[in-house]
């Protein structure tokens, strides 16, 4: 791929310049065909809304394709981008250009968000065609990322969460669980937490349901962090029963087969009844329903609900 020469970077610059885009050459990288322009800055509009610093990054992709990407960070640090492809610059420009900056941003009592978003080809002219790609929440003490794959129907969001500063925290794996069904309990590693994210529907749908899950699991986060570790046990106790049962039920229905075959002999079934052979034929055939699952059940005795005695959650590891 050769460089972007200077009569390539007058033309890329011309459109932008006509909407009051400066480029900037020295933030620019010519080997790799990435030209940037000058920063934009949006000041708080309200109490509660933080500044913002905009940038955008005009890259040639394949032959007559660009990717146009705009860069907003906030105060504390976190990104969020808007991209769009497409082989009119301009066009692309008037696209993002179309969606507020503040769109990119999520926030509330005790958290910020900073979203990832992808403009669909051909609708990028409408807000409500912004598809979520990934999400940065930076809460007290914790942050949580959400990354919603490409792929359509079926594969779940994977979350991570995050103690910032790092330090020895001990978080119940029920955290988000007790939201519902969508979300799964929550495995620790090294230095964080995975879990993941159950969403129905296909494309935009999925889209804006894994956006407005977060911003639910923010709410829940932020309340939680703000009151000490036993008071997440006194406020869920009903729903960590419920987590509980659903984390049981893969060994109930194992047990129960488990039962089944073995009362077979007691009930006297003819050798061709078909009771026989259902019950005889269940655990393989259960075996390929758990292979052809988004997420392989989890055969266990799940730990009971039990309270939380840490004073807060800045230092509860064991």
């Amino acid at each position: 791929m050769k460089p972007l020469s200077h009569h390539e970077i007058l033309g890329w610059i011309e459109p932008f310049a006509r909407r009051g885009r400066q480029a900037d050459l020295a933030a620019s990288d010519r080997a790799a065909r990435r030209l940037a322009f000058r920063p934009v800055e949006h000041p708080a509009t309200a109490p509660d809304a933080p500044a913002l610093h905009e940038q955008l990054e005009l890259e040639s992709r394949e032959e007559g394709e660009f990717r146009l990407v705009r860069r907003v960070t906030l105060p504390g640090g976190l990104v969020a981008t808007l991209g769009a492809e497409g082989a009119d610059a301009e066009a692309l420009l008037a696209a993002i250009e179309a969606i507020p900056a503040a769109r990119q941003v999520a926030t509330g009592p005790g958290f910020t968000i900073a979203l990832d978003h992808e403009l669909e080809t051909g609708a990028a002219e409408s807000a409500a065609r912004l598809r979520f790609t990934r999400a940065v929440a930076r809460l007290d003490g914790f942050e949580l990322t959400l990354a919603l794959p490409m792929t359509q129907k079926g594969v779940p969001a994977a979350l991570e969460l995050r103690a910032l500063p790092a330090r020895p925290v001990e978080i119940p794996p029920d955290l988000l669980a007790v939201l519902g069904w969508s979300w799964t309990r929550l495995t620790a590693f090294s230095d964080h937490w995975r879990g993941e994210l159950r969403l129905r529907g296909r494309g935009l749908e999925r889209s804006r349901a894994a956006e407005a899950r977060l911003r639910e699991a923010a709410l829940h986060l932020a309340a939680t962090f703000a009151e000490s570790p036993a008071r997440f046990h006194e406020r869920h106790r009903a729903a960590r029963w419920r987590v509980t049962l659903r984390r049981a039920v893969p060994l109930l229905v194992c047990l129960a087969l488990m039962a089944g075959a073995a009362a077979v002999p007691k009930l006297r079934l003819e050798q061709d009844a078909e009771l026989r052979m259902l019950l005889f034929n269940a655990p393989p055939l259960l075996l390929i329903v758990m292979f052809c699952l988004p997420e392989m059940p989890r055969i266990e005795f799940p730990p009971l609900p039990r309270r939380l005695n840490a004073p807060s959650w800045s230092a509860t590891g064991a």
